[in-house]
């Protein structure tokens, strides 16, 4: 029992070194059109993981497994003044996958991470995604994971927000727990097998 203690002190000790709370939380109620599993307030910023990235199950959102048409990315990060980034430059993936790993990349988009404001890629054409798909924040540009990607503090009731360093082994991003808390990241756009007429119908009911 004693090595177990000393095991989850020391597994809870190297976690709290790559995440730090955010000094004054705040947010807003995410729209009824975005795809996010975040709860709307930020409270942590982290750096861990080279790769940070959210699983999208669009059956959460519509009540059916749908395509999702892919306008827009948003990610919010935070510049703490004791953990300095060592670049503002990261690289935004969408990827399929289900929840184990993002499998098939569908785009990679190299932008500049702002300080506690929406980080945005607009796609031209829109991407279409399969029901399960995921968005991704690569920090490989940096020595040492920045940005750092805000998160809340609820966990969620199943895990959708993950870390790797490998791009292999993705592990649930759990402050709390059992499950992860979610990642500050967004999808926009409108799910691809609906008409106008059908989305205005399930939107009446959600």
């Amino acid at each position: 029992m004693r090595v177990l203690a000393v095991l989850a002190l020391v597994a809870a000790a190297a976690f709290a070194a790559d995440v730090a709370r955010v000094d004054v939380p705040g947010g807003s109620a995410p729209s009824d059109d975005d795809l996010t599993y975040f709860d709307g307030t930020s409270w942590w910023l982290t750096w861990g993981g080279l790769y940070r990235g959210t699983w999208f199950n669009t059956e959460d959102f519509y009540g059916a497994a749908q395509n999702f048409v892919l306008e827009e990315t948003e990610m919010w990060f935070y510049h703490h003044s004791s953990y300095p980034w060592d670049t503002s430059d990261v690289y935004f993936h969408v990827f399929n996958g289900d929840a184990m790993a993002p499998m098939d990349e569908l785009d990679q988009t190299q932008t500049t991470a702002t300080h506690y404001s929406p980080t945005t890629v607009a796609y031209d054409p829109f991407i279409t995604t399969e029901p399960n798909f995921w968005l991704i924040a690569n920090t490989e540009l940096s020595s040492g994971g920045w940005p750092a990607i805000l998160g809340d503090n609820t966990p969620n009731d199943v895990s959708h927000s993950m870390f790797s360093d490998d791009f292999i082994v993705w592990e649930p991003w759990v402050i709390q727990g059992p499950e992860a808390n979610d990642y500050e990241i967004y999808g926009m756009g409108t799910p691809g097998a609906f008409d106008n007429a059908t989305w205005g119908s399930i939107k009446t009911l959600y």
